[in-house]
């Protein structure tokens, strides 16, 4: 069984963001300032301790605004044994070949660590060369299992799919009492297939039929193919990434089809322009996600929030959280070290005991996956709005 709470404030070993609560209070100045600079700027490279980060600029994008974030806050308040960190990034676009040579490039010039790449199919190719040169990868969107299984030099921040997969799965069949389902899923990409086929094992096992998995490819507009096969389900589990699943819900709830099922899915759904594509078809669909800012958080949460808001013009989403705790969680390993090299670094990453900072991490287990809560979010007078904390 899972259980639906809302979340609890875990305890802390290391008080440096208590002193951030303070921090807040007297950082106005800090608050009006322009985006920090994506690099700090050094003649001396010892002056400063490196980390990479590759990340995707469009989609989503905002695991960068929570790097920076996290980096800015440390930076202030005297980095990390009176140095300052310095970021320096690679921008892919769900390019593993691409993302590979970046990973050797930002080793070359001297990085401790590597944050993300944002994709699984990245983060695993990444992830063999952080092995073979020994310095950690904290991930930031990625959610396959595959992205630890080159070495121990692997950390997964997000949820991976076949968690989100199961909680969705047992929402369905305990929450919404449905008991038939279709499954859509984009053709070659993995994110989909594998959200997809977990949902299937964990639906069916908590009692549940799929009556159809249609398939589509990316760049889809017109799912008549697809839809015409879906007839008296109670769900329909969309295994959407790209910006073009909306469409299929727009299409499904139109007068031609008039699909009354309700929709779910998994992280993917979490975008900004989710309901500007799909409009109001989207009313009362639930997703899985990492964070929401409605959620009942912490102090320390509701610190990162308010510190985002001001930072960005908006409230931080899902990948923005994981970008601020990936971070946050690296530079506390560094902070515990005594000679801050990166087998040092990684040792206390894997340490790490009752994170508390946008969310909330419990440990890594033995596969080095987060252990942490997971929120599903609704989409409500055409907002995406928080619905429900689980605990796995």
């Amino acid at each position: 069984m899972y259980s639906l709470m809302n979340r609890t404030v875990y305890s802390r070993r290391i008080p440096f963001y208590v002193f951030l609560i303070t921090f807040f209070i007297a950082s106005t100045l800090f608050l009006g300032c322009e985006r920090i600079p994506r690099t700090i700027p050094s003649e001396d490279a010892e002056t400063t301790i490196k980390i990479g980060l590759i990340y995707s600029p469009t989609d989503p994008g905002t695991t960068r605004n929570g790097v920076e974030l996290a980096i800015a806050l440390v930076n202030e308040a005297g980095g990390i044994n009176g140095k300052p960190i310095e970021l320096l990034f690679r921008e892919s676009n769900r390019e593993p070949l691409l993302s590979v040579q970046y990973a050797k490039e930002l080793i070359a010039d001297g990085v401790l660590v590597i944050l993300g790449p944002d994709y699984s199919d990245e983060a695993v190719e990444v992830g063999v060369v952080a092995q073979e040169y020994g310095i950690p990868m904290m991930t930031t969107y990625p959610t396959n299992p595959k992205v630890t299984r080159n070495g121990n030099f692997s950390f997964q921040g997000a949820i991976r799919d076949p968690l989100q997969a199961g909680i969705m799965a047992k929402f369905a069949t305990q929450e919404l009492n449905a008991m038939t389902a279709a499954v859509l899923t984009e053709t070659g990409d993995s994110y989909s297939e594998e959200l997809s086929k977990a949902f299937i094992e964990n639906y069916t096992a908590q009692g549940g039929t799929v009556a159809t998995q249609q398939f589509y490819e990316m760049g889809t507009t017109d799912y008549t193919e697809q839809l015409t096969e879906i007839n008296a389900v109670d769900i329909v589990f969309l295994a959407g990434l790209g910006s073009e699943f909306p469409l299929a819900v727009k299409q499904a709830k139109s007068e031609e089809f008039g699909i009354t099922a309700t929709f779910l899915g998994g992280d993917g759904w979490d975008r900004p322009d989710l309901v500007d594509i799909g409009g109001t078809a989207l009313e009362g669909s639930f997703f899985a996600n990492h964070f929401s800012p409605d959620a009942e958080l912490s102090e320390l949460g509701n610190l990162f929030v308010n510190l985002y808001t001001e930072r960005f013009g908006v409230a931080p989403n899902g990948p923005a959280a994981l970008g601020f705790d990936s971070t946050n969680i690296v530079i506390e390993a560094m902070r515990r070290t005594t000679d801050l090299t990166p087998a040092a670094i990684r040792d206390e990453i894997e340490a790490t005991q009752n994170y508390n900072g946008a969310l909330m991490v419990s440990h890594f287990d033995e596969n080095r996956y987060a252990i942490k809560n997971l929120v599903i979010n609704t989409i409500k007078d055409g907002k995406i709005q928080f619905y429900q904390s689980i605990t796995p």
